[in-house]
Order: structure tokens, then C-alpha cells, then sequence
């Protein structure tokens, strides 16, 4: 008999935490097509350090196919290859001229080499929360910091952990909302609800998809759980972090248009240099 594992369950558990919120890019970019603002700051962040960007965490291309139509020369770095392939289709819409500036490539930002620096290296969209231990967040800055030109600029976002949000009730659902799926157009209701781990800083994050109404005649209409897992990182911890792996904090902000950061603010949302 098979000996159960509880290290190899984790792995596959954290796994597949990690890649199922990406499986879908057609729902993916429905859900998301309304968040603008840190798209507009980190084109603004390009503009001003010369349109030469690495973006890792680039999936769809939510913010690198306005980069490329902006001028810039963007390298994107993305695990999930349905993300991938959906950003691959929406260069291929692009003047062949813009396409060109494009680079893809799929591998796993705790470890990569491009055998190049570049002025601006960008993280958005909780993408580091995908980090889930010290290692993996050591090994990350590494690669970022052998990849920034000499004065290059480090820009990323990142959760402010709200605790009263972590220590919800995880059999209750929360954020219900009524939506539609962008291929069929039938509606369902989206909920979530989360088990939070406080000895490794993680959140297990379950998102619900239940159709609304009687199903199409003689089909059957199920309910889906995607799941997602985020690791919180506080504040001071993030500062520490990033001072150990030689970087300075240049900036830390609440928001997308220069908000302070304060205890009740959403975001961490960071500028930081080589120190």
C-alpha cells in the first residue's frame, strides 16, 4: 500500500492553488477588464525609464499588449500556458511592426535568465503572492536584482493583508455577485470564501461559480470551484525582505494614484531600487 505523503499532498495542493485561477483566460479577462488602474501606472512607470520592460507574471496580456501599443519593448514571463497562448493570439492582432517588440516566454519567476538587464522590471497584480516561502521569495529577488540595470527600477503590488477579511468565517461565502459567462452568456453567482493559514502566512482561496436558473433543455448545469492560494506578506516583513535581498524602498503607496499607504489601505503598491 502507498504510504500517504502530507509534503507531496502540499505540493500538489499549492499546485494546483497555482495554476487553476489561470486555466481560463476567456473568463479571466471578463473578470478583470474593468481594472485599469495599475495598468495605467505601469505604463506611466515604462514612459518614464524608456519603454525597455520585463514583466513577470504577464499572463494575458492585460498589461503588456498596452505597453507594446504605448512603444515599449516587452519582454513577458508567465507559467500558465493558457495565458500564454491567449497573449500569443492578441499579439498576433497587433501591426507586425508593434508585434515585434514582443517577447513571451513561459517559466516560473523564482527562477530565470535572459542574459540581459533591463531598466524596468515589473510585478502586478499580486503576482509575488504566489511566493509561497522564504526560499521562493529569496530565489525571486535574486533573478530580479541580476536582471535591473545599475539605477533600473523594480515596480510590483502586492495585497496589504486585512485581518479581519483573513479570520472571516471560511463556511460562509462572501462577495456574491451576479454575472454572466462570456461565451454563453447565461448568468451565475459568484462567491468566495477562504481558509487562512497564520503559520505560513497563507490564504486558501475558494471561488465559486454557480449557474443561476434552469439549465438549456436536456443539458445538465454544474456548479465550479476554482481554487487560489496567496501568500500575505505584512508590511515591515516586506520591507525586510526586500533590504536582505539588497534593494532599498524607494516608495511604498496605497493605491495607483499615489495614495498614502496606510494601515487601512487595499494595496502595497511598490517602487524599489538596488541599494
Amino acid at each position: 500500500m502507498k504510504r500517504y505523503d502530507p509534503d507531496a499532498a502540499r505540493r500538489r495542493q499549492l499546485h494546483e492553488a497555482t495554476v487553476e485561477h489561470y486555466q481560463d483566460p476567456d473568463l479571466y479577462d471578463h473578470e478583470y477588464r474593468r481594472r485599469r488602474a495599475d495598468v495605467n501606472y505601469y505604463r506611466s512607470l515604462a514612459a518614464a525609464t524608456g519603454r525597455d520592460v520585463l514583466e513577470l507574471g504577464s499572463g494575458s496580456g492585460r498589461l503588456l499588449i498596452p505597453l507594446l501599443r504605448d512603444g515599449a519593448r516587452a519582454v513577458g514571463l508567465d507559467y500558465s500556458q493558457p495565458m500564454l497562448h491567449r497573449c500569443q493570439d492578441r499579439t498576433l492582432r497587433l501591426r507586425p511592426a508593434v508585434r515585434a517588440r514582443a517577447t513571451l516566454v513561459r517559466g516560473d519567476f523564482r527562477r530565470f535568465a535572459f542574459g540581459r538587464r533591463f531598466p524596468l522590471i515589473v510585478c502586478p497584480f499580486n503576482a509575488m503572492m504566489h511566493l509561497y516561502t522564504l526560499d521562493d521569495v529569496a530565489s525571486f529577488l535574486a533573478c530580479v536584482r541580476a536582471h535591473l540595470t545599475p539605477d533600473g527600477l523594480f515596480a510590483f503590488d502586492v495585497q496589504n493583508p486585512d485581518l479581519h477579511w483573513l479570520t472571516r468565517d471560511p463556511d460562509r461565502r462572501w462577495s456574491r455577485t451576479r454575472c454572466k459567462d462570456p461565451r454563453t452568456g447565461r448568468s451565475y453567482i459568484y462567491t468566495t470564501n477562504h481558509t487562512y493559514d497564520a503559520a505560513t502566512q497563507i490564504a486558501w482561496i475558494r471561488i465559486f461559480y454557480d449557474p443561476e436558473g434552469p439549465p438549456p433543455e436536456g443539458r445538465a448545469q454544474r456548479s465550479r470551484i476554482v481554487h487560489l492560494a496567496h501568500r500575505q506578506f505584512f508590511p515591515e516583513e516586506l520591507r525586510a525582505l526586500l533590504t536582505s535581498a539588497g534593494f532599498a524602498l524607494e516608495a511604498r503607496d496605497g493605491g495607483f494614484s499615489g495614495e498614502p499607504f496606510e494601515s487601512e489601505s487595499d494595496a502595497q503598491v511598490v517602487r524599489c531600487r538596488v541599494g
